[in-house]
């Protein structure tokens, strides 16, 4: 029985350094994305496309960047940026980070075009809002005309719709 156990523990074991595992990052065509690992004075970022490449490398607290001032590295926060993302900056990417132990992260990096309905959705969301503010200032002016008195006297003459939108 305990050598069952044993046998069990192992594969478990194995198992677990044997999977893969990375945090998927989403990046849009212009924009930039952080890699959420820091490193704080010596480690190595680096794009596993058509095989590895060291984009940026930290050493001493002293970055070389490989890629044309696109890749940044916070010293405050010890983080990674890339800037100006490209469809092609797409694919997996390993984080070394050599501070005390060296320690290894993945990362899948899935950069896309802005979607379109993202843009409907905050136009809609400023129309709505705004109709919204329309439709207050209205109810606003209707309280104000039926219930006026001398203080909002100024307030009786002014029509309501007053609230424009700006998009």
């Amino acid at each position: 029985m305990r050598s069952i156990i044993s046998i069990v523990l192992l594969l478990m074991i194995g198992l677990g350094v044997s999977s893969a595992q990375y945090v998927v990052l989403n990046g849009v065509v212009g924009q930039s994305v952080a890699f959420p690992d820091a490193v704080k004075k010596s480690g190595s970022l680096t794009h596993q496309g058509d095989g590895p490449q060291t984009i940026g490398d930290v050493t001493d607290g002293q970055l070389r960047d490989f890629t044309e001032g696109r890749v940044h590295w916070n010293s405050a926060t010890g983080l990674f940026s890339i800037s100006g993302l490209k469809k092609e900056d797409s694919g997996m990417y390993e984080l070394v980070h050599n501070d005390g132990r060296s320690k290894q992260y993945q990362y899948q990096l899935n950069v896309g075009g802005a979607h379109p309905l993202t843009i409907f959705s905050i136009v809609n969301c400023v129309l709505i809002g705004c109709a919204v503010l329309a439709y207050l200032g209205y109810l606003g002016y209707r309280f104000i005309k039926k219930n006026g008195d001398d203080e909002t006297s100024d307030l009786q003459n002014e029509a309501p719709g007053h609230v424009s939108c700006r998009i």
